[in-house]
C-alpha cells in the first residue's frame, strides 16, 4: 500500500496539471503553479522523497527558464512589430494570390507557411498568421481553424527550438543530437498532415489528384528539417524545411508570379533575422566570442529583438504604434512565461525529489523491454497538458531520462520520442486550441476544434508508437 501511495503522490502533480487545465478550466498559469505547489509538497512530506537536491535544481531550472522566457519575449515583439507595419497581411494576400485553389493552399499553409513562422516564433504565433489566409481562401472557420493547428508540425523546432533545448539540458544529450534525432522521427509525420490537409479541403478526389504534389511537397519539407539539423544550424530546421516545402510548392508554379508584386519588404525582417542567426550559429570562432560576451548572445533572443528593431525602422513605425506593440507583446508574454517558468519549476522538483525516478521504475517495471512504445504517449500527455514542448520536456523529460537509466535503453531514442511526441500533442492542449478558435472567430466551440484536429495527431502518435517498438 505504501508503495502504491508513492505512485500517487509522484504522479499527483501531472494529475493536478491536467484536472486544473482540462476539467477546472485554470489558466495554464494557475495550473502550472498548482502542479509546482503540488511538487513541493511531495518533496517535502512524502518520507520517500528528498529535498536535498531540491534548491540546486530550481536554480538550474530557473536558469533554463529565463532563457525561454528571453526568446519568447523576442519572438512575440517581431511578430507585433510585422503586424503593425502590415507586413502579416501582405503576405497573407500574396499567398491567396498565388494559390487561390483551396486544396493546394491548405498543402502549403500547413507543411510550408506554417511550420516557417512557428519555428521562428513559436507558442502558436503560426495559428494567428495562418488563419487569415484560411479564412480568406474560403474555408470554414472551423477548417480553418484545424488547418492552422496543424501546421504547427515541426513544434520540436518552435521558437528556433527552445524546447528541444530544454529536451537535452534535462536528457544529458546535445542540442544537436536530439534536434537530428527529433528530425529523423519527424520526417514521416510531414506527408500524414499533407495527406491530411488536402482530404479536409477537397477530400480524398482532392487526394487523389494531388497524390504526388502532396508527397513530394511533404517530403521534401521533412528532408530540409533533417538535412539542416544534420548538416547546418539544428536551431533553424524548423523554418528551413517550412521553407523546402513553400519551394516545393512554388517551383511549378513560377508563371502565376507574373503581374504580382512580390513581398520583399514584408519579408526583409525575417531575412535579416535568419542571416543574424546563420552567422552567430556558424564560424567556430565567432560562436567563440559571442560566448565570451555572455548568454546573452549565444541564444536567439537579442537577434529577435535586432530583428524586430530593424522592422520598425523599415516600416517608419510612429513611436505610438512601437508602444502599442510592445504593450501587446507584454500583454502576451507574461501569463505565457509564468506558465512555462511554473511547469519548468515543477519538472525540476519531481526529478530532484525522487519522484521522476520512481515513475520510471514503475514504468519500466509495467512494460519492461516494451517501454519505448509507450514513451510516445508519455510525452504526448505532457504536450497536452501544458501546450508547449517546453513545458513537457519540462514535466517528462527527467522521467525519460530515468527510464532510459533504469531499462537500458537508449536515453537519446527516449528523449526524441518524448520530444517530437509532446509536440505533436501540443495541437490538442486547451490554450493552443483556444487560440486556433479565437483566431478563426469561433469562440466557444473548442470541443469541434478538437475533434477535427485529432487525426493526424492520432496518426502520428501511432508512428511513433511503431518507432518505438522497432527501437527495442
Amino acid at each position: 500500500m505504501k508503495e502504491l501511495i508513492g505512485y500517487v503522490v509522484a504522479f499527483s502533480p501531472f494529475a493536478v496539471a491536467g484536472v486544473a487545465l482540462l476539467f477546472l478550466r485554470w489558466s495554464a498559469m494557475a495550473s502550472g503553479g498548482a502542479a509546482l505547489v503540488v511538487a513541493l509538497a511531495g518533496a517535502l512530506f512524502w518520507p520517500g522523497f528528498g529535498v536535498g537536491r531540491v534548491p540546486e535544481a530550481a536554480l538550474a531550472g530557473f536558469g533554463t527558464g529565463v532563457n525561454v522566457l528571453y526568446i519568447l519575449a523576442g519572438g512575440l515583439l517581431l511578430f507585433n512589430v510585422l503586424s503593425s507595419g502590415g507586413a502579416v497581411g501582405r503576405v497573407s494576400s500574396f499567398l491567396g494570390e498565388i494559390e487561390p485553389e483551396r486544396g493546394g493552399l491548405a498543402l502549403l499553409v500547413v507543411v510550408g507557411v506554417a511550420p516557417f513562422f512557428e519555428s521562428v516564433t513559436g507558442f502558436g504565433v503560426a495559428v494567428v498568421i495562418s488563419t487569415p489566409i484560411l479564412l480568406a481562401a474560403g474555408f470554414s472557420p472551423l477548417r480553418a481553424a484545424a488547418l492552422a493547428s496543424w501546421g504547427q508540425l515541426s513544434v520540436p523546432w518552435g521558437a528556433l527550438g527552445i524546447g528541444t533545448l530544454i529536451g537535452a539540458d534535462l536528457a544529458g544529450v546535445s542540442f544537436g543530437r536530439l534536434s537530428d534525432a527529433s528530425a529523423w522521427m519527424t520526417l514521416p509525420l510531414f506527408p500524414v498532415y499533407g495527406l491530411m490537409a488536402v482530404a479536409l479541403a477537397g477530400g480524398l478526389p482532392a487526394v487523389k489528384s494531388r497524390l504526388v504534389e502532396v508527397l513530394l511537397v511533404s517530403f521534401t519539407g521533412g528532408a530540409g528539417v533533417l538535412i539542416c539539423s544534420l548538416y547546418l544550424i539544428p536551431a533553424l530546421s524548423g523554418a528551413a524545411g517550412g521553407l523546402a516545402s513553400i519551394i516545393a510548392f512554388l517551383a511549378p508554379r513560377t508563371g502565376r508570379f507574373r503581374g504580382l508584386r512580390m513581398p520583399y519588404r514584408a519579408l526583409a525582417p525575417y531575412g535579416v533575422l535568419l542571416g543574424l542567426l546563420a552567422v552567430a550559429n556558424g564560424p567556430q570562432v565567432v560562436r567563440e566570442r559571442l560566448a565570451v560576451l555572455g548568454p546573452v548572445l549565444s541564444g536567439p533572443g537579442t537577434w529577435l529583438l535586432v530583428s524586430a528593431a530593424f522592422a520598425v525602422v523599415l516600416f517608419r513605425l510612429e513611436s505610438g504604434v512601437v508602444v502599442e506593440a510592445v504593450r501587446r507583446t507584454l500583454l502576451q508574454w507574461a501569463p505565457v512565461s509564468a506558465a512555462i517558468l511554473a511547469f519548468i519549476l515543477a519538472g525540476q522538483v519531481v526529478s530532484a525529489s525522487g519522484a521522476a525516478a520512481l515513475l520510471a521504475g514503475g514504468a519500466v517495471g509495467a512494460f519492461g523491454s516494451l517501454y519505448p512504445a509507450a514513451a510516445p504517449l508519455v510525452g504526448a500527455l505532457g504536450g497536452g497538458l501544458t501546450g508547449s514542448n517546453a513545458g513537457s520536456n519540462a514535466l517528462f523529460m527527467p522521467l525519460q531520462a530515468q527510464a532510459a537509466t533504469a531499462s537500458g535503453h537508449s536515453a537519446l531514442a527516449l528523449a526524441a520520442l518524448q520530444n517530437v511526441a509532446g509536440s505533436q500533442a501540443t495541437m490538442l492542449a486547451p490554450q493552443r486550441v483556444v487560440l486556433a478558435a479565437t483566431a478563426a472567430g469561433i469562440a466557444g466551440k473548442e470541443a469541434e476544434v478538437v475533434r477535427t484536429v485529432v487525426p493526424p495527431v492520432a496518426v502520428s502518435l501511432a508512428v511513433l508508437v511503431l518507432i518505438g517498438v522497432f527501437s527495442v
